[in-house]
């Protein structure tokens, strides 16, 4: 099951690099809000991706993080699919919920579970560590619910999280708020996954900062 969806994978990012090969990349990269420039063996893009740079070249397609992390297959194709599907679209600075979004309604069932629920079972009675974790990325705080904060997937796809807390009369819950304008930088599919990206880091963050306590 593993090697079929590795394939699978495979087949999307091949699709996202021919594709961003046969447009004009230099637009893209202006519509997308990202920087580039020339190298030896072709051109290399800078992308803000959460709390690091990813940098890649063309035509290789070799990624890097300013990190040193591993840049995974999902995050090159989402990545790819950015700069494919940028618009230009200036943000409006509005939030609107997942379901809100058009097209999105019938999935946020699967946008729940995947990237809500784990967040609220983590940190739906504790808010300080929410809010740490969203400090550590780098995010900004926000006024929304008992604990909310902004975290920029990209420069142009701004994702912001709320919590409120349970009590002994209500269960915790969480929301995912974006820009009216992010079907013009992801693809609908992608959007589910960058969010489920960026809930990764919010838990990563939050266990790492947990065992440097101990």
């Amino acid at each position: 099951m593993e090697l079929k969806r590795q394939k699978t994978y495979k087949g999307v990012f091949d699709r996202a690099r021919d594709e961003l090969l046969g447009s004009a990349m230099e637009e893209k990269f202006f519509l997308a809000g990202l920087g580039h420039d020339r190298v030896d063996s072709g051109t290399r893009v800078h992308v803000p991706f959460f709390d690091e740079t990813i940098l890649f070249n063309i035509p290789g397609f070799t990624f890097s993080s300013s990190r040193g992390a591993n840049v995974t297959l999902v995050a090159k194709i989402v990545i790819l699919h950015y700069i494919n599907t940028a618009s230009g679209t200036p943000l409006t600075g509005d939030k609107v919920a997942y379901g809100d979004i058009p097209a999105c309604m019938h999935y946020d069932p699967v946008f729940e579970k995947r990237v809500l629920k784990p967040l609220v079972r983590a940190f739906g009675y504790d808010r300080h560590t929410f809010l740490d974790a969203g400090r550590n990325l780098g995010a900004k705080e926000e006024g929304f619910g008992d604990a909310s904060f902004t975290l920029f997937a990209f420069p142009k796809v701004p994702i912001t999280f709320v919590l409120w807390e349970g009590d002994s009369e209500f269960p915790p819950s969480a929301r995912a708020l974006f820009d009216p304008s992010v079907t013009g930088y992801l693809p609908l599919e992608d959007i589910v996954v960058v969010s489920k990206l960026a809930a990764g880091r919010i838990l990563k963050t939050a266990m790492k900062n947990f065992a440097e306590e101990v």
